[in-house]
């Protein structure tokens, strides 16, 4: 079964956070994002948790989908903030995604 790449996936993230991000994120965020994106931002796409189930209210097959993490890295190269995670599915004919936003409270 042909799938999307993981290099598929995180440019198909990083489309749909550029085109929400200014509805979906605080003012200061936006900001932030476009201060530092360049010398701290990450997308990077990783197997997908288990809570997604939880939230949509329905059962996830997981080896379907990838989960997608866009937001800034610390000194040591981890996520300290994530401004959003895109829920992707594999296959390339499916095109439903979710996404949670991480809003800050200004």
């Amino acid at each position: 079964m042909i799938q999307r790449t993981p290099d598929q996936l995180v440019e198909w993230a990083y489309d749909l956070f550029l085109e929400a991000a200014p509805d979906c994120l605080a003012p200061g965020q936006i900001v932030d994002i476009t201060l530092e994106f360049e010398q701290r931002g990450a997308v990077e796409a990783t197997l997908p948790v288990a809570d997604w189930a939880d939230e949509l209210g329905e059962p996830v097959d997981l080896t379907a989908w990838a989960e997608v993490w866009i937001g800034l890295l610390d000194h040591q190269d981890e996520f300290d903030t994530i401004y959003a995670k895109y829920l992707l599915p594999l296959a390339p004919d499916q095109t439903q995604v979710y996404v949670r936003w991480f809003r800050s409270e200004e």
